[in-house]
């Protein structure tokens, strides 16, 4: 909750805009470290990064960047690992009810077919990876468009929205996420603003006098004089005066979700949406019962909402195994061409001829080659040592990867729960999946049931490809229950189990209880284990069965063979006809 003067709508507007500069500045240390990650993710060679200009060679080696793809494919593949990443769990006798799930689920993996959920986030992640936090909305949309006097059908429902870092700010020192009020920031042209107004409605808190004088001020007219001494704390990002700011052809909004106490009226307004515009004018003033925006964390601090990331850590790493690489580079081309240290008064003579250049010294007179150093010659094994520190200290797990290090021993026996780079990686794939995915598709539940108008029909296809429709109710939306997304959970057993399975059958113990064992039961587990269910790769004594079906075919191809051979067909006898007419003639 914040104490504003939420009676005076000015008063209100002015109060949210200071607000969002006073915790846009508090995280100004985070905004710095992005900016950074950013430049090492991105860069080329090491004159685009601070410090990179001290070497002839420019040479950069992207660990930060491959660690930053290879974490957004392992958390990608982990949360979602096939397409029965969710699960419903029902409160009560009717919510556990087959036919529930059946349609509940049905009717989300549709919605998420339709509305880019798998595309959404997959930014999601690389803002967990990038920069420790990301966030994200869910809105209801209505993506039909008007072309050329036609109406273009599009997505109608839920929809989940991710939202930059860099655009929203809370209290920092909240002690929750859900408990403190948040401010997002978007800029749109001014015909998006328009529009914006029209489809507000009468919900639209503007007076024409008002929009009269935000669209005066972009067309270069006269503005309020308030505007001429706006302190900078009022200036949108990236704009260095407020003229700049309005001749841009951009308006910036600032949507503000949360509880407000009245300082005037001492009265406290709960879940309230506040739009404002040119940090001055309430817009829109409304009420959101529940957040819909969520908060995925890396690394928490300690009273501090602001959380660390995975490649924070690793920039001063980075940069050492740059500046090893490039002063040993620097280093051999020394010994190709070295200095020279000259004695007395030499004279070089370079012959056209030979391509040599020769040396003439008085008595006394010398050219020594000044040999560089030779131990960074052995600067590899020190890059490789800092490329595999990089890896520990980002939580990444080399079985994961596909990469292998020295001695490193095969899958199976390093993909154990004790193995701290795993266990780590697994309780942030979790954490992210409790903290983001399942209030996400908690809230696109609750956001289709808002917007509920009428019977919703979803396909459902089963094992054998068989399509069904299902038809979902309102009554089945306010269903006691919840969506629980459980693919990393999924994947940390599964792969606790193989792990189990494999060290059981070649290890020792198998020899001993090998004899105790249903070998068809074990293949069932393990088919269930690598999610090959719906293949029925599995089946009992398929092998036996198969060899008795190409035993019987080879027998059944002889007999055919012997049988031809036997009895010659009526093609031949009539052949054997016509040659023995010939032979009478």
């Amino acid at each position: 909750m914040i104490t504003l003067t939420y009676s005076d709508k000015k008063k209100l507007a002015a109060d949210i805009s200071l607000y969002k500069h006073e915790w846009n500045s508090a995280r100004s240390s985070a905004c710095d470290m992005w900016a950074e990650i950013d430049s090492y993710i991105h860069a080329t060679d090491t004159s685009m990064l601070e410090g990179g200009e001290f070497f002839d060679h420019k040479t950069f080696i992207p660990i930060i960047s491959e660690i930053h793809e290879d974490l957004i494919a392992i958390i990608f593949s982990t949360v979602f690992p096939h397409e029965d990443w969710l699960s419903w769990k029902g409160y009560d006798v009717k919510a556990i009810a087959t036919e529930k799930r059946r349609k509940l689920i049905s009717m989300i993996k549709q919605i998420h077919a339709l509305n880019g959920f798998s595309t959404t986030f997959r930014k999601v992640i690389d803002d967990l990876v990038r920069y420790g936090n990301c966030f994200t909305k869910v809105n209801y949309v209505n993506e039909t468009e008007t072309e050329e006097g036609e109406t273009v059908s599009g997505y109608l429902g839920p929809k989940p929205i991710r939202i930059s870092p860099y655009d929203i700010v809370f209290n920092p020192s909240a002690a929750e996420f859900s408990k403190t009020p948040k401010i997002i920031t978007s800029l749109i042209s001014t015909g998006e603003f328009k529009e914006f107004i029209e489809g507000l409605g009468e919900k639209s808190e503007i007076t024409d006098e008002q929009l009269s004088l935000l669209l005066n001020r972009r067309a270069g007219g006269s503005t309020d004089n308030s505007d001429r001494y706006k302190d900078q704390q009022y200036l949108p990002a990236g704009f260095g005066t407020i003229k700049e700011y309005y001749t841009s052809g951009m308006i910036e909004l600032l949507w503000f979700y949360g509880d407000i106490y009245d300082e005037v009226t001492q009265k406290v307004h709960k879940g309230r949406c506040v739009i404002v515009v040119d940090g001055n004018t309430v817009i829109y003033d409304g009420y959101e019962p529940k957040s819909k925006i969520f908060k995925g964390s890396w690394k928490p601090r300690p009273d501090n909402l602001w959380s660390q990331g995975p490649l924070d850590n690793l920039i001063g790493i980075n940069y050492m195994i740059n500046h090893r690489e490039n002063s040993k580079n620097d280093s051999i081309d020394k010994f190709a061409n070295p200095d020279r240290a000259y004695v007395g008064d030499v004279e070089e003579i370079y012959d056209e001829v030979t391509g040599q250049t020769k040396y003439i010294m008085p008595e006394g007179g010398s050219v020594n080659d000044i040999t560089p150093d030779a131990t960074v010659l052995t600067y590899d094994n020190q890059i490789q040592m800092h490329t595999e520190m990089a890896r520990r200290a980002a939580r990444i797990p080399q079985q994961l990867t596909g990469f292998k290090t020295s001695g490193e021993k095969t899958a199976f026996e390093v993909q154990k729960l004790d193995d701290g780079a795993f266990r780590g990686f697994i309780n942030k794939a979790m954490q992210f999946e409790e903290d983001v995915i399942e209030p996400s598709v908690t809230a696109e539940l609750r956001v289709a049931k808002e917007n509920f108008s009428t019977v919703i029909s979803v396909l459902e296809e089963d094992e054998e490809g068989i399509i069904s429709v299902l038809e979902v109710t309102e009554e089945d939306l306010s269903s006691n229950g919840k969506l629980i997304p459980f693919g990393a959970r999924r994947f940390a057993r599964s792969l606790q189990q193989l792990a189990g399975l494999q060290n059981l059958t070649q290890g020792p113990m198998y020899q001993i209880l090998g004899k105790h064992f249903n070998t068809y039961d074990l293949a069932r587990v393990w088919e269930s284990l690598n999610g090959f269910e719906n293949y029925q790769v599995i089946k009992k004594f398929a092998a036996i069965d198969e060899a008795m079906e190409e035993q019987e075919a080879t027998m059944l191809a002889q007999q055919e063979m012997e049988q031809t051979m036997s009895n010659p067909t009526a093609l031949e006898m009539g052949m054997d006809a016509e040659m023995e007419i010939d032979d009478e003639l």
